[in-house]
């Protein structure tokens, strides 16, 4: 008996060699299959990038005058755009956005499809599935956005409420036209200069400047770092022609513009923003002394010239794309957000 447990022993030590080699084999499956897994995910998010890039450069080629998608020009800007992302084939490389793959569900809306096959580019490359003859996998992503008149911009409105033109029944982008952004102490007009006191905020470049005339200076500058919506009539005329804080802050604002050409017209600007000047409209300035106003619309404007010392700013009507919540509002001011 003693002599046939000696023959198995060696045996059974031979059997924990060959469980470790298993394990060690499904450990290293398991590595492996976590590399393919992990450039799968990858390149999940990669293409839902370019594909929310994509969807929102084309969503910005929005005919300003009826807030369509020009369509042509949507597609080149989504083609543009998608192609400076990258995403995985066997590395990263530019996404290959096909006009086929740019729709437009309705007119204001732009749906793109981004993919990683034969056709646009290569599919991504596996690794480890090539044993089982995955050599290769097709994936895809899709992004839908939409352009709207802002109900509620977001940022940067600076304190003044042009008047509509009423024979033009809005605004006219004419750049031979300009409007009156802030009447002037010689125009007229008798305590109210056009400008406006925006609720108290919190946030933004001016949250700790108080009142008055430091306000005014720094919202001429920076603008308001808050939101205002609507059909608001908690925004207030201010009294009183603040010259002195209005101009500091307005030349700080147009000298800080990488574009100071003066006379230009607004299709000939190639700065960095800081000229155009977005603004409440208010349904009516025929007020007098320090009175609630609503708002009707918002609109923006060009500051052709730099501002004077003296005098009335004037500025052309233009329209803009904003940050701010969509929903129908009046005005030039368009947002563009994703919806799918």
């Amino acid at each position: 008996m003693k002599a046939i447990l000696t023959r198995v022993r060696p045996n059974e030590r031979g059997v924990v060699i060959i469980w470790i080699g298993f394990f060690l084999v499904f450990m290293l499956g398991f590595v492996a299959l976590g590399i393919d897994v992990a450039k799968l995910m990858a390149t999940r998010t990669q293409l839902q990038n370019a594909a929310d890039a994509a969807a929102l450069a084309g969503a910005s080629a929005v005919n300003f005058k009826n807030g369509t998608i020009v369509q042509d020009t949507a597609t080149v800007r989504a083609q543009v755009t998608a192609s400076r992302n990258k995403a995985f084939v066997n590395e990263p490389l530019p996404v290959q956005l096909l006009a086929a793959d740019v729709s437009f569900p309705a007119s204001n809306q732009i749906k793109v499809v981004v993919r990683r096959n034969a056709a646009s580019g290569g599919s991504m490359v596996t690794h480890v599935a090539q044993v089982l003859g995955i050599t290769a996998l097709e994936m895809s992503a899709t992004a839908t956005a939409m352009v709207d008149t802002t109900a509620s911009p977001c940022e940067g409105l600076v304190p003044m409420a042009p008047i509509e033109d009423p024979a033009a029944g809005w605004f006219d982008p004419d750049c031979a036209k300009e409007y009156d952004l802030k009447v002037d102490s010689g125009a007229g007009v008798q305590g109210n200069y056009q400008l406006l006191d925006f609720p108290p905020c919190g946030e933004g470049a001016c949250q700790n400047v108080g009142g008055g005339g430091a306000e005014i200076r720094c919202y001429a500058e920076y603008g308001y770092g808050c939101c205002l919506d609507i059909g608001d009539e908690f925004t207030l005329t201010m009294p009183g022609n603040k010259v002195g804080p209005f101009r500091q802050g307005m030349l700080a604002r147009y000298d800080s513009d990488t574009d100071r050409r003066e006379g230009i017209c607004y299709s000939q600007y190639q700065g960095n923003g800081n000229r155009v000047l977005r603004v409440p409209i208010v349904e009516s300035f025929d007020v007098s002394g320090k009175k609630y106003v609503r708002i009707v619309g918002f609109s923006a404007f060009f500051i052709k010239r730099r501002p004077p010392g003296t005098g009335t700013l004037t500025g052309q009507f233009i329209f803009d794309i904003v940050p701010g919540e969509q929903g129908g509002g009046n005005g030039t001011l368009f947002s563009i957000r994703l919806i799918k």
